[in-house]
């Protein structure tokens, strides 16, 4: 099967570093909550430097267990004839007016986002 990819974008153009962010399932390392509203996905560092790769979410409070749990399911999902694309999240809100998101799917106790790689 072919590898599972997993699209992340923040609020306004995507035309800038950080915007927006995929990363092959096989790079995830983990999730943390560090606080009530926010939950960080962590992914080994695309040039392989000894620093992760992070998105920090902001989350519908309390809500840990159910955006993890989704985020399983749309990381680990059978891709078969599929583009093997998968929005985790896409909150640009500000395409032309013919287009829209990417996606209407993904995670929607996602609310914010931050994109950190080492060499932020």
């Amino acid at each position: 099967m072919a590898e599972n990819y997993l699209y992340f974008a923040v609020a306004g153009d995507n035309d800038a570093a950080k915007d927006a962010i995929m990363f092959p399932r096989s790079r995830f390392v983990g999730a943390v909550s560090t606080n009530v509203t926010t939950l960080e996905f962590f992914f080994d560092d695309r040039e392989g430097d000894a620093e992760n790769d992070d998105v920090s979410c902001t989350i519908t409070s309390g809500a840990h267990r159910d955006v993890c749990d989704e985020f399983a399911s749309l990381a680990n999902s059978n891709r078969n004839n599929t583009n093997n694309f998968t929005v985790i999240r896409d909150l640009n809100d500000d395409l032309p007016s013919n287009e829209g998101a990417i996606s209407a799917t993904g995670i929607s106790k996602i609310s914010a986002m931050t994109i950190t790689t080492d060499n932020s």
